[in-house]
């Protein structure tokens, strides 16, 4: 943009220009224009000029703005949007700002609705002020374009569709409603019309047909159940594909794909029916349109169907462990969801038949689930395992279904229509109408079947759904509606708890409109996902409203869910123009409750399904909220966990800034951006914790004391303090526990078992502790069978017990494996390599540490290749070999137990003698600052070593033993006796 006054160059949003100092001009709002199908209804006063001369201005100006409130509300209640009033006219447009399939039916019961509330109206009027109203109704449908500025909900509607509805009302008579022609034809046979005929319309050179309005009359429809007709060749793929893994070729996964309708449920269900008795375990899950679940919930359905029917259990013991708590527990990954991907696959390939799960649906599915199904399927693509999955997707798939071909279409229509009854012709016009959709082709059968003018059927397959919904008796109508609140699958008692009149469910099922859940005893679900769907878009926004509070307040319901029917109760209402205290309280609860949700499933490491439910709490809520800063603050740390680095650190200076005199919320966002993105300037977490920990102790906030503790606990070990440490982290474990926080639990637990293995606890005391802490916290916790059966394993493995180390060796390796950590490739070889290490295996040793170093350079984790450096050096040196020179490059600015460690290493590996004993004494005044008998023992006997090398006497190996010996030491009392005896 340039200055109109001097063409000088503008910055954007300027106000002035930099060169003249000209005004510039408002920068132009950005707008989106998208073409949509919609049903535009216009409704005027009849003889309001004549009514001016009745009514007094006031008066007058009363009774307009009553009936604009009563026009409104219908328009409202029918989820129409009232998009301008023109004088004494009324426009309104149903498909913005959506779309749905039954707009058209949406405004026509408007419409009429409008007429009679304006009849109740008019009795007040009447008794009241002498006085009546009167309206005309015109409604049109088609495609308009609907333009919305960026950053508003505003949209204007223009095309000849508004133009058309504006001109029928012109040409209505008092009271009437007229239609144009591709309104009628979406209403089919819910509508009672009369013809009349080609009408001109003024402004509109070609006359359009129009008709007038009387009723939306129910009719009542058979279900039909369908052949499976014109898909040999996909189910033999499948059969072929089924063969293939069972017979031991090797896992697969296939997916089914297929616009709505298409047939890709039934598809499967008839390869289902195909199995012969016995010959597989069969799992299966559905995902939702509605995050009210957690991301893995479908995979972990189809396990437990799985678990249910397996026979012998034995080979699942481990890996039911790792997921009792997670995945079979809640649908969440637990700690990892590579440890649950893991678990799954090792759960399925101990299984004594082929396995198949089946996954409806996909285009519903979290990507942590994508992820998962191929994890699985990778893991598993040399075992007995199918895993086929069917949605609406769009991306690479195996097996694409298309439209029926034309003979195909006649077989199935064969199979559902007395042909004598009707004649080619007619059914000829009703394939071409269902252009090969199986379930659209159905569901037209099925009205024709009933007497249908072949002539009027709706045009798409959910206006045919919708118009089956219709045709109910209203307690079968009403019993299914509230069936589709509670979602594709339901028990009869929650349906009950919605409705005061309940219809038998036997009838719905005669009809096709829902079936029972096979293997789940009370339980049923829609016939198709489309047909829920369908069924929910037809209900109120008002009566959607209610039944979700309801639902939210039925006792036993998961926070999680309670939060998605808080939250759609109030998007009704406020869609609705409902203002009221009511609705603030829907808002505060669905806020609350996503809130809560959120950080269960922070703490169960579904960061996706955390940051979707954050997300969806942050929407509903304002910096003037009460729960605003808890909300942001556990979004700010999942975004951290997920590596939005950027959104979360904005978001937690966000909690900072609006903290105000909140020092416990402020405390909280400044030590978790300081833990989760040490990058981020705020200063280092134990800083942060020593500054927050009396405002949370102030607070009796137990998870900012267990944060804190943790913190300022790791801050100790690495200035090799272990007592002190030992304290902050106990109480850290303690806190942890009455807040019930896994992750901080978690953490503590691992670094208490680090503090009994360096520490200055004996060795035999630090075992009874690890293993007392094993059986208090680790039986409900992988992680923690993980965490302290390395220190374990290194406890015994110093005092000698080779066998007993290897089995805390063994159970911490497979469970690394399982849990499927992406260090575990760098840590578990290092951990390995020390126990071998203290049992004289140095060739083995070596082996581990160099693939631990090598894995450590492909991840950039230089914490840990550090380490294994130092080791690797230590132990080429006991196996008389020579380092390399730069094997120990990397600086020296260490705390103080890594400083000795890191000097002593370089001490034994110095060829200069001289040197050598000069770095040792370093190293032991380094180790002389700490309480850990290892580091101080292991300082000396590294000083031996490089006083025997430059044949200098010292008694440094007698210390040595005085320190290993306070352990209990016992390989590295040898070592030092070894040495001393030279």
């Amino acid at each position: 943009m340039h200055c109109v006054a001097c063409a000088a160059a503008l910055p954007a949003a300027a106000r002035f220009c930099p060169s003249c100092g000209s005004p510039c001009p408002p920068t132009p709002v950005p707008q989106v224009e998208r073409r949509k199908l919609v049903t535009a209804l216009f409704c005027d006063l009849v003889g309001s000029t004549e009514l001016s001369g009745i009514l007094e201005p006031e008066t007058l100006r009363s009774v307009v703005l009553r009936y604009f409130d009563v026009m409104r509300d219908q328009i409202e209640a029918h989820g129409g949007l009232v998009e301008k009033f023109i004088g004494d006219a009324v426009m309104a447009v149903f498909g913005i700002p959506t779309v749905h399939e039954n707009d058209a039916h949406r405004a026509a019961a408007a419409a009429l609705d409008m007429v009679a509330a304006l009849a109740e109206l008019n009795e007040d009027l009447s008794r009241t002020l002498g006085c009546q109203l009167a309206v005309r109704i015109g409604i049109n449908t088609g495609e308009v374009v609907a333009t919305a500025q960026e950053g508003t909900n505003e949209n204007l509607v223009s095309g000849e569709v508004v133009n058309v509805a504006a001109r029928l009302e012109q040409n209505a008579g008092v009271g009437e409603v007229l239609i144009g022609p591709i309104t009628r034809e979406l209403l089919g046979t819910a509508a009672t019309v009369d013809k009349l005929g080609p009408v001109t319309l003024k402004g509109k050179r070609d006359a359009v047909a129009a008709f007038r309005l009387t009723s939306l009359q129910p009719y009542a429809v058979d279900g039909h159940r369908a052949a499976f007709v014109g898909r040999e060749s996909e189910l033999g793929r499948l059969r072929a594909a089924w063969a293939g893994v069972r017979d031991g070729h090797g896992g697969r996964l296939v997916t089914v794909s297929g616009e709505a309708g298409i047939g890709k449920t039934r598809l499967l269900q008839e390869w289902l029916a195909g199995l012969p008795d016995g010959e597989a375990l069969v799992g299966a899950g559905r995902c939702h349109p509605y995050r009210d679940e957690a991301s893995l919930t479908p995979l972990g359905q189809a396990l437990r169907q799985i678990l249910e029917k397996a026979e012998d259990r034995s080979p699942l013991e481990h890996s039911d462990h790792v997921l009792r708590t997670g995945l079979l527990h809640d649908g969440t990954p637990g700690r990892s969801p590579e440890s649950t991907y893991a678990a799954t696959a090792a759960m399925l390939r101990g299984l004594d038949r082929p396995v198949a799960l089946l996954f409806d649906d996909l285009q519903w599915a979290d990507q942590m689930l994508l992820d998962g199904i191929a994890h699985v399927a990778t893991a598993l693509e040399k075992d007995r395992v199918l895993l086929l999955c069917s949605g609406r997707v769009e991306t690479t798939v195996d097996l694409a279904l298309a439209p029926l071909s034309t003979v195909e279409a006649h077989e199935l229509a064969a199979g559902l229509l007395e042909l004598q009854l009707h004649g080619p012709d007619l059914l000829t016009r009703v394939i071409e109408r269902a252009e090969g959709n199986p379930l659209y082709l159905e569901q037209l059968l099925a009205m024709l079947e009933e007497g249908a003018d072949a002539d009027e059927l709706p045009a798409t397959v959910n206006a045919v759904l919708a118009a089956r919904i219709d045709a109910l008796r209203p307690a079968e109508r009403t019993t299914l509606c509230a069936a589709a609140v509670i979602g594709r699958q339901f028990v009869p008692a929650r349906v009950e708890a919605l409705s005061d009149t309940v219809a038998p469910l036997a009838e719905l099922v005669r009809r096709g409109l829902i079936e029972p859940v096979r293997g789940q005893d009370g339980c049923y679900r829609f016939s198709s996902g489309l047909l829920r769907e369908v069924t929910y878009r037809g209900i109120s926004k008002r009566r959607r409203a209610d039944w979700h509070e309801r639902l939210a307040d039925t006792p036993g319901t998961g926070i999680a869910t309670e939060g998605h029917h808080f939250e759609q109760a109030y998007l009704h209402r406020h869609e609705l123009g409902l203002r009221d205290e009511r609705t603030e309280i829907l808002r505060s609860r669905a806020a609350l409750a996503l809130t809560e949700a959120a950080r269960t499933a922070l703490a169960r490491a579904d960061l996706s399904w955390s940051a979707d439910l954050g997300q969806r709490a942050l929407r509903l809520s304002t910096k003037d909220d009460l729960w605003w800063k808890a909300a942001a603050q556990s979004l700010g740390e999942t975004w951290l966990a997920t590596g939005r680095t950027v959104d979360g650190d904005q978001l937690l200076r966000e909690v900072m800034a609006a903290a105000g005199d909140d020092q416990r919320a402020y405390a909280h966002a400044k030590l978790q951006l300081a833990a989760l993105h040490p990058e981020s300037g705020v200063g280092s977490a134990a800083e942060i914790a020593t500054e927050a920990l009396p405002v949370f102790q102030a607070a009796q906030d137990n998870l900012g004391l267990a944060r804190a503790y943790v913190r300022l606990g790791q801050e100790q070990q690495t200035l090799g303090s272990y007592r002190k440490a030992d304290d902050l982290l106990e109480a850290a474990l303690q806190h942890s526990v009455v807040a019930k926080a896994a992750p901080e639990r978690a953490t503590a637990l691992g670094a208490i078992g680090i503090s009994l293995w360096q520490g200055p606890t004996p060795a035999t005391e630090a075992v009874r502790q690890c293993q007392d802490l094993l059986v208090r916290y680790g039986s409900d916790h992988d992680i923690v069978v993980l965490t302290l059966n390395y220190p374990l394993a290194n406890l015994f493995a110093l005092q000698g017990l080779d066998t007993e180390a290897q089995e805390c060796l063994n159970t911490a390796n497979r469970f690394a494996r399982d849990l499927g950590y992406a260090e575990a490739a760098a840590f578990v070889p290092l951990f390995t390599a020390g126990v071998e290490a203290l049992a004289g295996r140095w060739e083995k040793a070596e082996m581990l540490l160099r693939e631990a170093i090598a894995q450590c350079q492909a991840t950039g984790n230089a914490g840990l290749l550090i380490n294994a450096s130092r080791d690797l050096a230590r132990v080429l040196v006991r196996n008389g070999k020579r380092p390399d020179p730069t094997l120990l490059d990397g600086g020296d600015d260490f705390p103080p137990a890594e400083a000795a460690d890191h000097l002593g290493a370089r001490a034994i590996t110095e060829t200069d003698a001289r040197l050598a004993v000069q770095l040792a004494r370093a190293a032991v005044a380094a180790a002389e600052t700490t309480d850990s008998p290892i580091t101080r023992a292991t300082a000396y006997l590294d000083l031996a070593q490089a006083c025997r090398s430059a044949g200098v006497p010292s008694t440094a190996a007698k210390r040595a033993a005085e320190w290993f010996g306070r352990k209990g030491h016992v390989v590295g009392c040898q070592a030092a006796a070894a040495i001393g005896a030279v």
